[in-house]
């Protein structure tokens, strides 16, 4: 990524900071005795824009404590394998966790070793212990939509050719990797179902 790609992509992010630390708080106050329509300060009226201060500055604090501890989790991760992002729907999660109900597995640790067991790889087995350890202590955010996996290089690799992705964009290439990733292991589920139905 170029410096001028970086200054852009920071841009945002700044005036993001901007909003939430100086414009916000500046505001409160005046959007108060407006709605209020008075023009004299009283004690009332100061105890109150204290407690909206107050209260503003809570809500802050927590938002910005939630996402330190999610990156400071994420990132002793990424730090030993390399992460994709599955974005699964409704049918297809509730495919995989009967899948990982059956092996008493985490989601995550089951969609890795279907992964790993449908992509052809060359690797040493103690990348792929690491990655399945990652895998088991992965912290996934609640709700429905994409989750995290933490795979190999090689099984990256793969990926990205399978996917036909080029390096050069990465945002097209990690939604590239997680679109093949999916079908991977879709198949694999459905050619496991019988099986699965047998166990259960």
């Amino acid at each position: 990524m170029t410096e001028s790609n970086k200054t852009s992509a920071s841009k945002p992010r700044w005036n993001l900071y901007r909003i939430v630390l100086v414009a916000i708080p500046t505001l409160i106050p005046f959007a108060y005795f407006y709605a209020n329509g008075k023009q004299n300060w009283t004690l009332t009226d100061l105890a109150i824009v204290a407690g909206l201060f107050v209260g503003y500055w809570t809500v802050v604090l927590l938002v910005a404590t939630r996402v330190l501890r999610h990156r400071q989790s994420l990132q002793s991760v990424t730090l030993a394998s390399p992460l994709i992002e599955l974005p699964l729907n409704t049918e297809l999660r509730a495919k995989l966790s009967a899948f990982a109900a059956t092996k008493k597995q985490k989601l995550a640790v089951a969609a890795f070793e279907l992964l790993d067991q449908e992509i052809p790889r060359f690797e040493q087995e103690d990348e792929r212990d690491r990655a399945r350890r990652d895998n088991e202590h992965l912290r996934q955010q609640a709700g429905q939509g994409a989750f995290l996996v933490a795979v190999t290089t090689e099984i990256l690799k793969r990926l990205l050719l399978l996917s036909g992705a080029h390096e050069e964009d990465r945002q097209i290439w990690r939604s590239q990797i997680s679109e093949t990733a999916v079908r991977i292991v879709s198949d694999a589920l459905d050619h496991r179902e019988p099986l699965t139905e047998q166990t259960s």
